[in-house]
This record gives C-alpha cells, structure tokens and sequence, in this order.
C-alpha cells in the first residue's frame, strides 16, 4: 500500500477547502441558489495565469542564463535550469494538491460571495458610512485622501496599483507553491490565505453584510456622502483615464441585478478581502529580507487606500480585515509550531 505523502497539517489545509466547498454547496442547495454554484469559475484563470508566470520565469532564466552563465547550448541549459527549480518531486508533490484546492475553492467562494445578499440582504452601509465618520473626526475617509490623491494622475496611478492585486496574490501563491525550503512558514501563509477567505470574505461577510460606498445611492435613501468623489471617478474614467474602478463597479451592480455569478461576481464590502490578503502578504514578507518588506508593506498601504479612495470599501473594513488577518496569522503559527 502507499503510504500517503502528506503530513497532518497539508492533510488538514486539503481536508478545510473540501469542507469548505461542500458547505457552500449545500448552502446554494439550502436556499435554492444552485446555479449560481460552480467549481469551474476559476478553472480558466488559474490555468491562464500559470501559463503566464511560467512564461514570465522562463524568460528571466534565459536572461539570467546569458548574462551570467552564457552556456554553449542555451536551450538545454534552460530545460535543466527550469527542472530543477520547478519540477522536482518534491515539488510537484507539494503544488498540487494546493493549487487543485485552490482552484475549486476560489471557484466555491465567488459563488458564496454571490449568495450573501440572498443570505443576508445588504442592511449595514449606512451604519458603517455613520462609523466611518465617528473614527474620522466627522469626516469621511476618502475626503482626508482627496488632498494628496484627487489629481488624475495620483487617482490613476492608485487605481492601477489596485488592480496589480490580483497579479500579486497569484505571484505570491506560486512563490510559496514551489519554494519548500521553509515548509512550516508555506503552510502557515496557505492556512491563514484560506482563513481569510472563509472567515472575511465568507462568514463575517454575511454577518456584517454590505454593498459598499459605491452603491449607497441604490441602498440607502436621501443623501449620498460620496456622490462627488463618484462624479470625480465617473468623469475620469470618461477622460479615458485608468480609472477602471469604475467600470468594474457598475458590471458588478448589473450582475447582481440579474443574479449571475461568475469570475470576479459578487458584492460584498465589510470586511475587505482585498486589504485581509494585502496585509497578510506583508505579515509573510516580515519573514524575508528588507526589499520584501518595504514592496508588500507599501503595497498594502497602496490598497488600502485605493480600498477607499475608489469607493470600493469604507475604511472601517479594512482595518477589521486587517485585524482578523493579524489574528489569524498568529493563531496558525502558534498552531504549525505545535503539530509535529
């Protein structure tokens, strides 16, 4: 009989994003959402993006190859190179199982992330809007930004730093996927990325259920507080400015109004997945040296601003993110420390 490869703490990360999948599919089952259900909504993305960081690496090896080996047969030195940095089997061993993890529960939680509003209709905006404003001297957030952020220019650059999430995350999960030489800090970070997704962008998510700043005016009735920094935003995207918050945030109302779900679907403000995954690749980059600690602390600080200045999120869901995630991250480690 073969002996199964994995320790107990790469058996127990599998075994969380089973549980996981199943409990969001008996959820859509429960409250007669099944087609908004899907196990394949990342499938494509995944694949796209491992052939694109694939393709990335393999052209910085053969830079790195000519500049410093310069080999009589590039090509065959390039193969060697790639095999041994990426197809050992030790770690083919250790990327599968999470990547296939990650690829259905992705998929599971953009179909939970779809369900919330028919969980728990969208009722905590103009609370959240009233605290926002408690903790900022009676200001909202995005005005105390609008100083040093509100030139196209400043708005723009943020907007695309906001996007590189996406990029970033997958580059950081690949990182970790393939680099085993400190295999107690990769399942730490893979324990606390999944947490995020369950207990921020799932079960608080329902709990604390909300659209967001960019949608007040369909929420809640009378005045809307950040009606000039939408026209603001509105108008710069009308300049064909980078400004694709906007865009994305309009395709996102319509989705949820015609109640499909796919890539990417899904509204949901408190707390703020974006800064809880943001926050929590600084937390990683502390272990490393100084250059990654100064790139992900800025890029955190990038998206949190962006979070609000975008009309994406109320700052306050940020700074819960960020606190659950420092939870987390810590509890995990106590926990990896102690299983043996």
């Amino acid at each position: 009989m073969t002996k199964w490869p994995y320790r107990p703490a790469e058996s127990g990360l599998i075994a969380l994003g089973a549980v996981y999948v199943l409990l969001v599919a008996w959820a859509a089952h429960a409250i007669g959402a099944s087609e908004q259900f899907s196990l394949l909504f990342y499938s494509s993305t995944v694949v796209k993006v491992t052939v694109m960081l694939f393709l990335f690496f393999v052209g910085w090896r053969a830079y790195s190859l000519i500049l410093f080996e310069r080999p009589a047969h590039l090509t065959r030195r390039l193969i060697e190179d790639i095999r041994a940095r990426l197809f050992t089997p030790e770690q083919i061993r250790a990327a599968i199982p999470v990547i296939l993890v990650f690829m259905f529960f992705m998929s599971a939680f953009t179909s939970m992330k779809g369900m919330i509003p028919l969980l728990k209709p969208y009722e905590f905006d103009e609370v959240f809007n009233h605290m926002d404003r408690i903790l900022h001297g009676g200001i909202d957030p995005w005005r105390w930004l609008y100083p040093i952020f509100g030139k196209p220019v400043a708005t723009s650059a943020v907007n695309i730093v906001y996007n590189m999430w996406y990029v970033v995350m997958f580059g950081v999960l690949y990182w970790q996927l393939l680099d085993l030489r400190r295999p107690t800090l990769r399942l730490r970070f893979f324990w606390a990325f999944f947490l995020c997704f369950i207990i921020n962008g799932s079960i608080l998510a329902v709990l604390l259920s909300s659209a967001g700043p960019c949608y007040y005016h369909y929420l809640v009735d009378g005045y809307d507080p950040f009606a000039q920094q939408m026209e603001f935003l509105r108008n710069l995207a009308a300049q064909d400015y980078p400004v694709w918050a906007v865009a994305t945030q309009d395709m996102l109302w319509n989705a949820y109004q015609a109640n499909k779900s796919g890539f990417g679907s899904g509204i949901s403000a408190m707390p703020s997945v974006h800064v809880s995954i943001a926050y929590l690749l600084m937390l990683l980059s502390w272990h490393y040296g100084p250059r990654h600690r100064l790139f992900f602390t800025l890029f955190a600080l990038a998206i949190m601003i962006g979070s609000v200045l975008l009309l994406w999120h109320y700052a306050i869901d940020g700074y819960l993110a960020g606190a659950v995630t420092y939870i987390i991250w810590i509890v995990v480690g106590r926990f990896l420390k102690e299983e043996k």
